[in-house]
């Protein structure tokens, strides 16, 4: 039984162009052999009938649904693209009826989940080795975009589990990938890095069974040849012990006479073996042309196979490149916030001071009306202590100017 697959890629706002001329054949793929520009006229999208701009239209959905006036990021997740697919045995036994309503059935699942408003494109490849749906979802919900909860790992779960059981009750023969695998989890590059694999070891056991048939029909021809020469001895031998003068005629390189010199069942049996020798040197020719163009297109996909390898390890360090600087925010920020908390009540402390300064005359009441945070309220009383402070020296000194007023 096939597997049913299913899998998800973000694309943000510069990602969906070059999907868009990947999806719609807009330009010439130099990175992409599988492409049979012949059959891409049998493409065909459930959602438009002509070509479309994917950034305008994805806009035109978030901006119907939109219900803030915050504008969107221009590192926000877009587009949850699906790719939807199975193997090519499993195509291979589908009609085209049942291969178009495989997709369709898909697409009616994904659109009544996510909303059928918010899907910007469902487009189909038929001119690929394996036929497969594009389905474009814009993650919208309660007017905002939210890629994160709308496919949360819950949801991919569900992806995973409720497919498979949907489409078997649509009467396709499917089953769910291995829990736990990474089948769930591949990304584009790993996907194609794998499929290009898997197509290696094909071709590898593909040459393996055309090379055990190849000698298998070199040991028959050898056989033949081995009991051709025996009869053609057997034949002279014949003729020197009897030295009947043989009127003959040479017919597929032996003589054969109307003269009884061999029996007629041997004489029957090498032309069998002769005309069964040449027909297997011609199978033999074949298997060997075969064989080539089997070698050239194996050597093909190994260079396709270590391109897209090493273009997945470099996307790795990439990625683990970004990591390392996330991290760094991350600790960052933590910092940042740690600092905040530790200055925030000395800056409220402060505030309540220049508060009370202000009001100068800070009494109870005065605390309470004006002043509701605890370090706004200790920094007022520490500004009324002060001033209480400052009356207590500069009454002395007061009372000191009267009286030195008085003796003059």
């Amino acid at each position: 039984m096939s597997y049913a697959v299913v899998r998800m890629e973000k694309m943000k706002s510069h990602d969906l162009k070059g999907m868009q001329f990947h999806n719609q054949r807009e330009r010439e793929s130099k990175t992409n052999p599988d492409i049979d520009k012949e059959r891409s006229h049998l493409n065909y999208d459930l959602v438009n009938a002509e070509k479309i701009d994917y950034n305008k239209r994805v806009k035109e959905i978030i901006d119907s649904q939109k219900t803030g006036t915050r504008k969107t990021r221009k590192d926000a997740v877009l587009v949850n693209e699906l790719l939807i697919t199975s193997d090519r045995a499993f195509f291979d036994q589908l009609d085209p009826v049942d291969e178009k309503r495989f997709f369709e059935e898909s697409y009616k699942l994904f659109s009544e989940r996510y909303g059928e408003q918010n899907i910007a494109y469902a487009t189909v490849h038929m001119d690929e080795k394996t036929p497969h749906m594009h389905l474009g979802v814009v993650p919208m919900k309660d007017g905002k975009l939210q890629g994160k909860n709308v496919f949360n790992r819950m949801e991919l779960q569900w992806i995973q589990d409720e497919f498979p059981k949907y489409m078997q009750k649509q009467g396709f023969d499917l089953q769910r990938g291995e829990k736990g695998s990474d089948r769930e989890h591949l990304t584009t590059q790993e996907f194609k890095a794998k499929t290009l694999k898997e197509k290696v070891e094909g071709l590898e056991y593909a040459l393996h069974e055309k090379q055990a048939a190849k000698q298998a029909i070199e040991i028959s021809i050898k056989e033949i040849e081995h009991r051709l020469s025996d009869l053609g001895k057997s034949l002279d031998h014949v003729k020197k012990m009897d030295k009947i003068e043989v009127k003959s005629e040479k017919k597929m390189g032996l003589f054969a006479s109307d003269r009884v010199i061999l029996e007629r069942k041997d004489f029957k049996g090498m032309k069998t073996l002769a005309k069964a020798s040449e027909v297997l040197r011609i199978e033999n020719k074949h298997l060997k042309t075969e064989n080539q163009k089997l070698h050239r297109e194996k050597d093909k996909l190994v260079m396709e196979y270590d391109s897209v390898r090493n273009e997945n390890n470099e996307l790795k360090k990439e990625n683990k490149q970004l990591k390392k600087e996330n991290d760094f925010l991350k600790r960052t920020l933590e910092r940042v916030k740690e600092l905040y908390k530790e200055k925030l009540p000395e800056l409220a402390n402060m505030i309540g001071y220049l508060k009370a300064s202000i009001l100068d005359k800070a009494k109870e009441k005065v605390l309470k009306r004006y002043f509701t945070d605890d370090a706004e309220i200790k920094g007022a009383q520490k500004f009324a202590l002060d001033k209480q402070e400052q009356e207590k020296q500069i009454q002395p000194r007061k009372q000191k100017s009267r009286d030195h007023g008085m003796e003059r």
